[in-house]
């Protein structure tokens, strides 16, 4: 499962080609708004397939490539929140490498360093066709170089490019990968990869907050959840969307019955309510980040039936009031 907010661009470039995007995703029977909300989770291959599709109706072969352009650090969600806060760029990649699960199951990413060359690398662990997506190594081989870029706020050389899709076949098919790299390109890789000087580790991260980093790092406690909370976070991640999220439906999405979910929570010094908080404070960071809605319809996006209950939850979890945060913070 990956969120849906990886393909935030995808509806408007692809009509911007002539393409009916609502006839496209009934024609795949998903739903009018499934690219709507970026707080939803996707299948993996439904992601792979609708970029596929993207360049086949585009007719254009860096569909890839193109939709990344339009993206930015908020397809992470708070993830993304966090990386704008570390200090320099080398911790920004030690807090991917160890917090993507949250904003992509099955997504390994790692870097390495190798004399005066440091190398950022991902890899999908799933076998079959999509596993080998050309438009999907290049969408998320840019994406990383725009997530590096956003955060140092300058341009990154890089001497490389791996990807593990095939190479185009068409005339003049690497052109948009010149372009946009501005470095050699290598295709059948066993890993997608960027590489550039090791000393742009060291480079500080623009903006960045200690304070805010503390409070985001705390609101996540990564460290501190084990696997069966994950999996309860992700789902209800993606409930949300479905409407009201209760103990029973969460329960039932782990085979479980609500009485012995609560009774496993509380060993581990927790609650579905807290959970649920969570879930929800953490969705409106996002929502409040993207800067489409009002308050009140964030509020009711995410299940709180009034405003000042929104307001109360975030205030007690991230220790400002929304408003305040955002000010904080604008992205």
């Amino acid at each position: 499962m990956v969120r849906a907010s990886a393909l935030t661009g995808y509806k408007s470039l692809l009509g911007s080609f002539g393409v009916n995007v609502g006839e496209l995703l009934q024609r795949l029977s998903l739903p009018a708004d499934y690219l709507d909300r970026p707080d939803l989770m996707i299948p993996m291959e439904t992601k792979v397939e609708l970029l596929e599709l993207g360049a086949r109706l585009s007719g254009r072969a860096d569909f890839g490539l193109r939709l990344a352009q339009q993206q930015n650090i908020s397809a992470f969600g708070t993830v993304g929140l966090l990386l704008q806060q570390c200090a320099t760029l080398r911790d920004a990649l030690e807090t991917i490498t160890s917090s993507i699960g949250q904003t992509a199951q099955g997504l390994e990413v790692w870097y390495e360093e190798e004399g005066d060359i440091a190398q950022l690398h991902s890899r999908y662990n799933f076998d079959g066709p999509s596993a080998h997506s050309r438009q999907h190594s290049d969408n998320l081989v840019a994406g990383g170089v725009n997530m590096i870029r956003f955060l140092l706020a300058e341009p990154v050389p890089l001497s490389a490019v791996y990807l593990s899709g095939p190479a185009p076949t068409a005339s003049g098919g690497l052109t948009p990968y010149r372009d946009l790299f501005q470095c050699p390109v290598y295709f059948d890789c066993a890993s997608n990869g960027i590489a550039f000087a090791a000393s742009m580790l060291e480079r500080p991260v623009a903006g960045a907050n200690p304070e805010m980093r503390g409070l985001i790092d705390s609101f996540l406690k990564k460290k501190q959840l084990d696997g069966f909370q994950e999996q309860l976070l992700w789902n209800i991640t993606n409930l949300l969307p479905r409407g009201p999220v209760t103990l029973e439906k969460v329960a039932d999405s782990v085979n479980m019955a609500p009485r012995t979910l609560q009774a496993r929570l509380r060993q581990q010094g927790t609650s579905f309510q807290q959970l649920l908080d969570r879930t929800r404070i953490e969705q409106v960071c996002t929502y409040l980040l993207e800067g489409d809605l009002s308050l009140t319809e964030i509020a009711e996006l995410v299940g709180y039936s009034q405003l000042s209950a929104l307001t109360r939850a975030f205030t007690r979890i991230m220790g400002a009031s929304p408003r305040a945060w955002l000010r904080q913070h604008p992205g």
